[in-house]
């Protein structure tokens, strides 16, 4: 069904995945006030299709398809491919039995806002329009179904003392989507015979109004062949330090290559040899050199609409093009590396005398020990916001960061050893990004994080130059870490406007 091949049309439990997603991924895009046109119901229909994981049931394929429904949108009208994550809920496994236990909990008006607030999705203040209900009586019957659903899981084996309520709203939604049990023949939805169950399904009432809407035929929920084949895939990143560079690698790849959000391009594999002898020529002058590159070319199912790459090889090939090194394009043999720049025009003795003064200072540092490079570099890139700064860097994946601000009572350690969890920063273009209200910020990259570092920032609220001492201390105790602080904020004279002064590295 997925990958090109033609699907029985026996009522099994494909024919009902199918049946399922349909009707979700048709819901989703009239509510996202998108015009259902049938090339548009196809291509975010098949792109959820391709896209979800081997034998999922119709409940979780529905589910899951909200999701992959929301990545279609983002890719067709902004052009970003990237993996939705705001699904919190997903290991955990819902049982059918859940949405009778949950709909035989409440009162009317529980059962109110069970079907138009998570079913239809209408905010409480429309709920309380609809239904004519005071709005205080229904925001006690949200908390009661929340407490419920707590309590439904939690006699499952699912604890969820830890969720927060908008993470428990979600799973509610899930369960209250969740079909009724004996959905009729698709022949027969529209029938009177099916009026009752229609009334209790939410997939199937969708369906009957997507129908009366005109926004779905009955022949829309009858299997049909998807038409994703494997296809190659290849992936170009641009640095975030080369940025300066994106113009000339969009006009190598503007016939080519699709955007893929900030500096990431994708392309048909059998292109990329086309341009290669372009990309020697512009790494060879630097712009941007081979080190600000990489890419990666895999084989997945995919399909091209327009402009747009439907299915899941494109994650696949971001993925893939994140693991490679910089400097790395799959596909490609290795780039050169830049031509070195040309002497200058120097009069001798002033060449002879620098040489001079270079060879006595090489030979002081012959006998000086070497300052060891940072086990763990970090790059660093500062935009001033108001108030405080935008914060984007790029480390090693196995790098511990720990985040300094400056406070009103002196340093703090905003975030400290963040390992594995730095990923709630991800980018999703190979580096990291967050934003902190502060005028003076300080990110530390070190292999295993460095220990008593909170009390050392306690103590160094009664220094006059709190960051100063912390990194002074830091570079003595610690030389293989990496510390770098944001640029110091000035007022100029005149305008009254802030200037940056350059930032302070140890």
């Amino acid at each position: 069904m997925l990958s090109g091949v033609s699907v029985p049309s026996s009522h099994h439990q494909t024919d009902t995945v199918w049946y399922a997603v349909t009707v979700r991924v048709a819901w989703d895009l009239m509510v996202a006030g998108i015009r259902v046109r049938p090339n548009v119901l196809q291509d975010a229909r098949d792109h959820a299709l391709c896209s979800l994981p081997k034998g999922l049931g119709a409940d979780e394929a529905e589910h899951r398809a909200s999701a992959l429904t929301r990545s279609y949108l983002e890719r067709v009208t902004q052009g970003r491919y990237r993996r939705d994550t705001s699904e919190t809920d997903l290991s955990v496994h819902v049982d059918r039995s859940w949405r009778t236990q949950l709909f035989d909990a409440v009162d009317p008006v529980g059962d109110a806002v069970l079907r138009m607030h998570f079913g239809d999705g209408l905010d409480m203040e429309g709920v309380e329009r609809t239904a004519a209900i005071d709005g205080a009586v229904l925001g006690g019957a949200k908390e009661g179904i929340r407490e419920a659903m707590r309590a439904i899981a939690d006699a499952d084996g699912h604890g969820m003392t830890e969720w927060t309520d908008a993470q428990v709203d979600t799973l509610i939604a899930r369960v209250v989507c969740m079909a009724a049990p004996g959905c009729p023949e698709v022949a027969d939805l529209m029938t009177h015979g099916a009026a009752m169950h229609v009334d209790q399904c939410t997939r199937c009432s969708r369906a009957v109004r997507l129908i009366r809407g005109g926004i779905l035929s009955a022949g829309d929920l009858l299997t049909q062949q998807v038409d994703f084949e494997p296809i190659e895939l290849a992936t170009v990143l641009l640095h975030p330090d080369g940025q300066k560079h994106r113009k000339r690698l969009q006009r190598l790849m503007a016939d080519i290559a699709v955007p893929a959000g900030t500096d990431v391009w994708l392309l048909d594999a059998r292109d990329l040899r086309k341009i290669e002898a372009d990309l020697r020529v512009l790494a060879v002058e630097a712009r941007p050199p081979r080190h600000h590159t990489r890419g990666a070319v895999v084989s997945g199912l995919g399909r091209w609409s327009g402009k747009t790459l439907l299915g899941p090889v494109a994650m696949e090939a971001l993925a893939a093009a994140r693991a490679r090194p910089w400097g790395v394009i799959e596909g490609l043999d290795e780039l050169p590396a830049p031509r070195p720049p040309p002497p200058r025009a120097t009069r001798w003795w002033v060449s002879a005398t620098l040489c001079a003064i270079a060879s006595v200072v090489a030979g002081v540092e012959v006998f000086m020990p070497a300052e060891p490079p940072p086990a763990m570099p970090i790059e660093v890139h500062f935009k001033r916001t108001d108030p405080g700064w935008d914060v984007r860097f790029d480390a090693d994946e196995l790098a511990i960061i720990d985040v300094l601000i400056l406070g009103a009572e002196g340093p703090e350690l905003l975030h400290a050893s963040v390992g594995v969890k730095k990923g709630q920063w991800a980018t999703g273009e190979g580096d990291f990004r967050f934003a902190v209200k502060s005028d003076t910020v300080a990110l530390i990259a070190s292999e295993t994080g460095i220990p008593n570092l909170a009390q050392r920032v306690m103590q160094s609220r009664g220094q006059s130059e709190p960051m100063a001492a912390i990194a002074s201390w830091i570079r003595q105790m610690h030389p293989e870490v990496d510390f770098v602080v944001s640029p110091e904020i000035v007022m100029e004279e005149g305008d009254g406007l802030p200037a940056l002064n350059p930032p302070f590295t140890p």
